[in-house]
């Protein structure tokens, strides 16, 4: 096991290295972390997770900013500009997320590469007027933070008209977003907005991302790239019930079993149903150990989403160096000793 956890630490080792808590990604504490499983169970779950990273579901800093700067060059083709200089200057960066959040992160290393790459700074954008705004952020998962910060933006700035008419543009873009989320997003925004159709139309209201979770069942056949069970257990089923103030969504909380049609995420469909299933009893087991009923509620075992949902939870199996996002199974990011629990990627910045 000492090997596979190295290997996930040459993956992983920049984790939380911008900030100075004293955390150390190391084979120590990968170990330390999967001693937690049980022993049969534990070389698996190492296995598996060491398979998964190297789908490239981890952005270390170095890859964020090769990813930004593409980013930045096809948003200067996309909005037909000839050089960057000249997009920038006409750009807006949308920043709505108080300045410990990803969105001012991000900013912030956006600025730096265009220091690198350019010699100009971030102060240059809109220095023309503005024609266009970026949206940019980590995760989409449910889509909820995206969604009040557009709308609010859309409103506060009187550009609903604008936008319709095309004399100005928004362009979002993350490093994952979840099919399911984007789509329950755009239909939400229109329902805001008076039941206004731009937001549907992807190429009025282009989000782009660098990779894309498939957990959309209604999609044409979903990859299913996160933690999504199948009906197993009659446990599973009790849980689910014992969800007293969720009443939606209950439909979603399993996929079929024929679901993905071809397993390209998992190792194999045998190690998914495996791997889904011990953080799943895992993830559940550590919720029955919270003591306060209204901390318990806030909480699911793969991870946060909306309290109505009667699920078990996001599932996302996506990482970034700043921070894990909690939409991630909780056995994955959850700490608290009273609990005999340690996450392999701790939280930075927000309680459990």
């Amino acid at each position: 096991m000492e090997q596979i956890a190295e290997n996930i630490v040459a993956i992983t080792k920049d984790y939380h290295s911008d900030y100075n808590e004293g955390f150390v990604m190391s084979s120590k504490h990968v170990l330390d972390w999967v001693n937690q499983f049980e022993e049969q169970d534990q070389e698996f779950v190492l296995s598996e997770l060491l398979h998964i990273l190297n789908q490239g579901v981890y952005i270390s800093k170095e890859k964020a900013k090769e990813i930004l700067w593409e980013f930045l060059n096809k948003a200067t083709t996309f909005f037909g500009y000839q050089n960057i200089e000249t997009f920038l200057r006409e750009t807006h960066f949308i920043n709505s997320q108080a300045e410990h959040k990803s969105q001012s992160i991000l900013l912030k290393l956006v600025n730096d590469i265009i220091v690198e790459k350019t010699g100009f700074t971030i102060e240059i954008c809109g220095s023309l007027g503005v024609r266009n705004y970026i949206y940019l952020d980590d995760i989409l998962a449910s889509g909820g933070t995206f969604k009040f910060a557009i709308k609010k933006f859309i409103e506060d700035n009187s550009l609903l008209e604008p936008l319709i008419n095309k004399e100005l543009r928004i362009l979002s873009f993350f490093f994952c977003i979840h099919s399911w989320g984007l789509d329950n997003t755009r239909y939400s925004l229109k329902k805001l907005f008076g039941d206004e159709n731009y937001f549907l139309d992807v190429a009025k209201f282009p989000v782009g991302s660098y990779y894309k979770i498939e957990n959309n069942l209604k999609g044409f056949n979903p990859k299913l790239n996160l933690v999504y069970p199948e009906k197993s257990k009659n446990e599973y089923d009790a849980y689910l019930v014992s969800l007293e103030n969720a009443s939606v969504q209950s439909d979603k909380a399993y996929r079929k079993a024929t679901q993905p049609s071809q397993e390209t995420f998992f190792s194999s469909k045998e190690n998914r149903n495996r791997l889904e299933q011990i953080f799943l009893d895992k993830g559940i087991e550590i919720i029955s150990k919270i003591q306060d009923e209204t901390t318990k509620h806030k909480h699911s075992p793969l991870g946060k989403t909306y309290p109505s949902y009667k699920t078990f939870g996001t599932g996302t199996l996506f990482f970034t160096w700043r921070n894990i996002s909690n939409t991630c199974p909780i056995v994955l990011w959850w700490n608290n000793s009273a609990h005999n629990w340690k996450g392999l990627f701790p939280l930075y910045n927000r309680g459990n």
